[in-house]
């Protein structure tokens, strides 16, 4: 497969997410860079491979995202290049640059968020199955001994498979809102078929357990009781009042297989090992 090749010098650096940064070049209007990192398990070159393909069959679908252009190679690094959105922000960037407008940004996420769990996905190359992602995930983490190893797996082989699509790395980071009002999905490497609770379970925990993380705020902009307040609200307009206590209770216990797959997709140290099984057995209880 054919790369094209790109020099950093000419791009401005105008973001940066969890598994790499963005640019910008005036001599390519409507052109946005995504630089991968190395330091992912698989490599920046497969992530890249995943996320463009994946996010092509995701536009093919009529999800709203970026549309995308050409796998890029940027010195020892992958990326690729894809539509820019004009007047962009992200909803976590919204809700920073206007704090008492979280409550209905928050809203506006679980209305999307609901039209996009009703999109049916299954029978398109590059969106498998999360339920099997997961397994396979579950099969392989040294995060758990064997005992909450074989009740994890025998949890997730229960669940059902479902056929609409799951985001994969579900946030209000990557939501965004263009200039003229149209919202748009992003960061669609992660995307599958499966259930929402696998969506739901990634914002709890990034809203509720990892938000007192200096890594988490730099990304979502927003303080640790900011993200929280985002979550409950978003919480409640998705599930209604009525659910949510069972709303939440789920969502907890996916959180717990989230940290699994984060487990599987990162290299990490013994520690960090140790300190993310523990919490993944204390979240699936």
């Amino acid at each position: 497969m054919e790369y094209a090749s790109v020099d950093l010098q000419d791009w401005t650096q105008v973001g940066e997410g969890g598994v790499g940064a963005t640019y910008v070049n005036e001599a390519e209007p409507g052109v946005l860079l995504k630089v991968v990192s190395s330091h992912l398990s698989d490599g920046s070159k497969k992530t890249v491979t995943q996320e463009f393909c994946t996010s092509r069959a995701v536009f093919e679908l009529g999800i709203p995202t970026p549309e995308m252009i050409e796998m890029v190679k940027v010195g020892d690094h992958y990326g690729f290049k894809c539509q820019s959105i004009e007047g962009k922000k992200s909803f976590s960037r919204l809700c920073a640059d206007d704090p008492a407008s979280i409550d209905s940004w928050a809203q506006k996420m679980a209305a999307l968020a609901k039209t996009l769990h009703a999109t049916p996905a299954t029978g398109k190359e590059w969106i498998p199955s999360m339920k099997e992602r997961m397994l396979e995930a579950a099969t392989a983490t040294n995060l758990l001994g064997s005992k909450a190893k074989e009740r994890l797996i025998a949890f997730v082989q229960g669940l059902p498979d479902g056929e609409t699509f799951v985001h994969g790395d579900f946030q209000m980071g990557n939501l965004i809102m263009a200039a003229d009002g149209k919202p748009y999905w992003i960061d669609l490497g992660g995307a599958s078929h499966g259930i929402p609770q696998f969506d739901l379970g990634h914002m709890y925990l990034f809203c509720n357990i990892f938000s007192h993380t200096k890594r988490v705020q730099e990304i979502a902009h927003l303080t640790d009781k900011q993200m929280i307040q985002l979550w409950n609200s978003f919480a409640l307009a998705y599930s209604g009042p009525e659910k949510l206590d069972e709303f939440i209770a789920d969502c907890k216990r996916f959180a717990g297989l989230d940290i699994i797959l984060l487990g599987y997709t990162q290299n990490l140290t013994f520690s960090e090992r140790f300190f993310l099984g523990q919490l993944a057995k204390k979240m699936m209880k």
